[in-house]
């Protein structure tokens, strides 16, 4: 087998693989485009927050489910990592879904930016209230 064809065949796994394994463990994954304020998630992300799968979540879409009591807190971990002034971000805050419940969520962030690409915020998000209780 070539080296060309074992590219290709790695090139198969899609973004549907990936939401099994992060649906399995309940890990959602998220990038956020800091210049054009794009956000793309994993559908185990959206579940964690208790959106449907199909749904287009923007960046304010995201905040407006924090807590208003966490959100100045999450805005500020997440503009130090963007300023650089901290190489990554991790918080446990809470959410309240759309269907009203209440969620502890545990949010880890870094800034990428490979050659080419535009500055990117990327992370993961885990709902942690049965370790809270």
């Amino acid at each position: 087998m070539s080296n060309k064809k074992k590219s290709i065949d790695l090139s198969i796994i899609r973004d549907a693989h990936w939401d099994v394994v992060f649906d399995h463990v309940g890990l959602g994954f998220w990038e956020l485009s800091i210049a054009t304020g794009i956000l793309r998630s994993t559908q185990s992300f959206k579940k964690s927050l208790g959106c449907p799968p199909d749904q287009v979540l923007s960046y304010e879409t995201f905040l407006s489910l924090i807590v208003p009591e966490d959100l100045d807190y999450v805005q500020d971990e997440i503009e130090l990592t963007v300023s650089k002034e901290k190489n990554s971000y991790h918080t446990v805050h809470r959410i309240c879904r759309p269907d009203g419940k209440i969620r502890w969520i545990k949010a880890d962030g870094i800034l990428s930016q490979h050659d080419g690409e535009s500055l990117k915020l990327i992370g993961t998000i885990l709902d942690v209230t049965d370790l809270k209780q």
